[in-house]
């Protein structure tokens, strides 16, 4: 292990933890609205299947609960010793 991970402390990893969270769901959400573009590009002739690919494709943005779960599960990979 790095000298730079064995230095952290607690408040460290949890913020760099919620960082890689937020990260992933920054890119989840990035992919899942460029895929939503497509669909209306597709549809940008006819505005009621456009609207219906807006509506079908478009993510909700996640929420801070939902960085936290994931922040969790990143820790407790890390945190897993086996």
């Amino acid at each position: 292990m790095s000298n730079t991970m064995t230095n952290k402390n607690p408040f460290e990893i949890r913020s760099e933890m919620l960082m890689m969270a937020k990260e992933m769901l920054d890119r989840q959400y990035d992919t899942q609205l460029a895929v939503a573009h497509q669909m209306m590009d597709m549809y940008r002739d006819n505005a009621e299947k456009a609207m219906e690919a807006y509506k079908e494709y478009v993510p909700k943005m996640y929420t801070p609960e939902e960085i936290k779960a994931q922040a969790t599960k990143l820790y407790e990979f890390v945190a897993d010793k086996k």
